[in-house]
């Protein structure tokens, strides 16, 4: 009996993106969920899949070009969710590299799939990321990883953590700090997989909106004596960088 399968299981991209889910619900597995980017990660490695299936499922060459679009982005999120790991010390910096180069790899391969729907060829190739990775260059992966505003906005989630390690604000508040911090991080990472700049600048406009929203909380925990007026000015600081650059403006310059 000749066994059955479904067209996106002849994909190599679809059993590498299978394998790294994979990882990803192992990794976890010993994670606190009280990390807000825990479940952004699992939900962005299920939506490479999920997306990545749905491409192929459509017969639309516009519609599925999209769903790979979506796709790729969700590999910069979980790339961005690699370096918040690092930040709170639940990976090292090798493990986590290791992990981005392979998401780079990944990413390589969406985009040659994504190219071969657009003019299609024989086969499904691995190209080069579009967007611009770094391999070379320390732990420098991605491309986004080399842009300012990624770079302030990682300066900032270490402020915040070791801000919030010395002085213990509420649960609930340090949660919703955490919780806008990944956000700017993630959207701007995200924003960067997007082909058309009316999409980049709509995830840019998501990040910019947190920026704001956190720069309001950390002044409301100094009015209720939860955070300390000269750190919080430090970290208010950075948020002014990172709202600047990503307020409505050309999204080519970092």
């Amino acid at each position: 009996m000749v066994a059955m399968s479904f067209p996106h299981e002849n994909l190599s991209v679809y059993r590498k993106a299978l394998d790294f889910f994979g990882g990803i619900q192992r990794q976890v597995a010993a994670w606190s969920r009280r990390h807000v980017f825990v479940d952004h990660l699992i939900r962005a490695a299920e939506s490479i899949l999920f997306n990545l299936v749905e491409g192929v499922r459509l017969r639309a060459t516009d519609k599925k070009v999209i769903t790979l679009d979506y796709a790729i982005g969700s590999v910069l999120e979980c790339a961005a969710c690699m370096d918040i790991a690092m930040l709170k010390g639940l990976l090292t910096e090798s493990v986590a590299v290791g992990q981005k180069t392979a998401l780079l790899e990944l990413c390589k391969m969406l985009v040659g799939l994504r190219n071969s729907w657009s003019a299609p060829r024989v086969a499904e190739d691995a190209v080069s990321y579009e967007a611009g990775s770094v391999p070379s260059g320390g732990s420098v992966i991605f491309y986004h990883e080399t842009m300012d505003r990624y770079i302030v906005t990682l300066e900032f989630y270490r402020w915040l953590i070791a801000t919030v390690a010395t002085q213990r604000p509420p649960v609930a508040y340090a949660k919703a700090a955490d919780t806008l911090a990944t956000r700017i991080l993630l959207n701007i990472a995200e924003s960067n997989g997007r082909y058309a700049s009316l999409s980049r600048q709509t995830f840019l406009d998501t990040a910019n909106a947190a920026t704001a929203k956190l720069a309001v909380l950390l002044d409301m925990g100094v009015r209720r004596g939860i955070m300390a007026q000269p750190e919080v000015a430090t970290g208010k600081g950075l948020l002014v960088r990172v709202g600047q650059m990503t307020a409505r403006k050309d999204y080519t310059t970092p």
